[in-house]
């Protein structure tokens, strides 16, 4: 939209967050309650009169089962709907805080008694979720929002699976590669352990600082979680990391779903029980079961030092506010089965994986991620990799990060570089305004 509204269904509008090619998020004001939300609004849905009625019947139904996750450790949806100018939203808890990936930036891997109290946290939530026959698609740092008091919040239960620009491509996955279990990868399945294994990505890096699969080229990324084992945190980060912390993380990272933990909460739990064995972490008094999730958590309270961050996490995306600049993260793919107006089909959970070339292998597999899917011609076959909406703001958002540090040492012409290539991907972030004036501050002097 242009033009900012005054009002987005009932709900008033303050100001715009945040946006990116998938769609906006404004801070607005519930006047029933008197209270500040967030509205996430979807750009226009270039889609046929009936695609577009079950897009919408299903982003109702979603956020209505996501409204109904009411807990602390997971972000509230309060409300969705449709206006007649802004077009479908979504109302959600705006949130004071910061997201686990700035943590990670900002310092490094976690001391563990923090670790753990997140992960208890995170693990909780997630656990919660499959209760409802909810499976979140990506978990992942970004979506971990840790709020003022210390909380940890998980947000993107994939509400907004917004169609990308072509409505034609087969075998579309959610997620994000480095994050994503095999199984997701090579077949498009989904399941409580597919989430695990996220998570699981997600302790890896929370303890040694590194990511479990590292790249910046999807396809590579895929190929590795498919089909290569990672070291253990304690050889992949800095600082000791002992041993059987190494065997919980890499469990919940095994290849086959089947050798995995029975829930998150084990993961965590074995994670903490590896500290304490080891002699890193005190026991907590009380018996520390997958089932008592009213258990004290380590660290409570804690207020997360740095510059002041405004993240709003949103189902289907995050905006997250540095100072003057924004942040758009966006998760969001439409996984509605059946044939479309041209005749492929578009499916995220079942059937033959689409094909994805690895320039550097013989072998062709399925690496449909977040930012790599294929099209496949329903009469040739042939398959074109593209970029998706979702891809390309992720990373747009990892250039800009990366231009902020560039600054921070003095390298503008690196800085001004990954900024361009942030323009390429999402020439509408709201960010690229920000990281332009941070670059001809620091020329200026």
């Amino acid at each position: 939209m242009s033009k900012i509204p005054d009002k987005i269904g009932r709900y008033e509008v303050i100001r715009l967050l945040g946006q990116g090619a998938m769609g906006a998020v404004h801070l607005g004001r519930d006047p029933s309650l008197d209270r500040q939300v967030a509205i996430k609004t979807l750009k226009e849905l270039d889609l046929q009169d009936e695609a577009k009625t079950r897009f919408l019947e299903r982003f109702r139904n979603e956020a209505k089962a996501a409204a109904r996750l009411q807990d602390p450790t997971i972000v509230q949806v309060f409300d969705v709907g449709e206006d007649p100018v802004a077009g479908p939203y979504l109302v959600l808890e705006f949130v004071t805080g910061t997201t686990l990936k700035q943590v990670l930036r900002d310092r490094g891997p976690l001391g563990a008694e923090e670790l753990v109290d997140i992960a208890r946290q995170v693990a909780h939530a997630i656990d919660l979720a499959h209760e409802r026959q909810i499976i979140h698609r990506d978990v992942k740092p970004d979506n971990i929002l840790l709020s003022e008091d210390g909380r940890a919040k998980l947000a993107d239960f994939g509400v907004a699976r917004l169609p990308d620009a072509a409505l034609t491509k087969e075998g579309q996955f959610l997620g994000t590669p480095c994050y994503s279990a095999p199984e997701t990868l090579s077949t498009g399945r989904y399941g409580p352990r597919t989430d695990q294994f996220s998570f699981a990505a997600v302790l890896y890096e929370l303890a040694s600082g590194a990511r479990a699969f590292p790249g910046d080229d999807a396809i590579s990324v895929a190929h590795a979680v498919i089909h290569d084992t990672p070291p253990p945190p304690s050889e992949a980060g800095k600082g000791a990391i002992p041993t059987k912390v190494d065997a919980a993380i890499m469990r919940g990272l095994d290849k086959n779903a089947d050798g995995r933990f029975g829930s998150a909460m084990e993961l965590a739990e074995a994670v903490e029980r590896a500290y304490v064995d080891a002699g890193v972490l005190a026991p907590l008094p009380g018996e520390r079961s997958s089932e008592s999730r009213g258990a004290p958590n380590r660290v409570s309270g804690a207020v997360f030092a740095g510059m002041l961050v405004v993240a709003l996490a949103v189902l289907g995306g995050a905006v997250v506010m540095f100072g003057d600049g924004l942040g758009f993260f966006a998760s969001a793919t439409l996984d509605l089965d059946g044939a479309l107006p041209d005749g492929a089909v578009l499916r995220a959970d079942a059937g033959a994986p689409a094909r994805a070339h690895d320039a550097g292998a013989a072998d062709a597999f399925a690496a449909l991620d977040a930012g790599l899917d294929a099209f496949v011609e329903p009469d040739t076959g042939e398959s074109v990799s593209t970029l998706s909406r979702q891809e390309r703001e992720d990373m747009a958002k990892d250039e800009l990060d990366a231009a902020r540090a560039a600054v921070e040492h003095g390298a503008l012409d690196a800085a001004r570089a990954h900024v361009a290539r942030a323009r390429e991907l999402d020439p509408e972030s709201s960010d690229l305004e920000e990281i332009e004036s941070l670059i001809a501050a620091a020329a200026s002097h």
